[in-house]
């Protein structure tokens, strides 16, 4: 269990709302970290993609899964680190779940286009 101090800690590393992690990276994507339980981190990642045809959604959606769990393990990676050089102690993160869904923003039906928001959701437990 986190103590009160090293909860702070978390929340100064994580917080988005000023400074150089609320610049955004991308236009078309966004990973918010966000405390939700007493001993609980959730990594939300989301973009927006656009696929040429159904083949190409599924060939794409591989490549998605790939890169969206990158992305949260870095930015994991990063809070370890993070936390480290602010309390001089390790911080361990155990994913708990990790589910990505995508939902269809755009569809004609006389061309082949498809644009989505794609979205992974991953928890993790923290200990120190």
């Amino acid at each position: 269990m986190l103590s009160m101090q090293q909860t702070n800690t978390i929340g100064q590393i994580i917080n988005d709302t000023w400074g150089v992690s609320s610049t955004p990276k991308s236009a078309s994507s966004s990973l918010n970290v966000k405390l939700t339980g007493e001993d609980t981190l959730t990594f939300k990642y989301t973009t927006i993609v656009t696929f040429a045809s159904e083949k190409s959604l599924h060939e794409q959606r591989k490549n998605l899964d790939l890169e969206s769990a990158e992305i949260v393990n870095k930015r994991a990676a990063d809070i370890k680190k993070l936390f480290k050089d602010a309390t001089g102690e390790s911080l361990t993160l155990k994913e708990i779940t990790s589910d990505d869904d995508l939902e269809i923003i755009y569809f004609n039906q006389y061309t082949p286009l498809r644009r989505a928001y794609y979205r992974r959701t991953t928890i993790f437990n923290c200990a120190s």
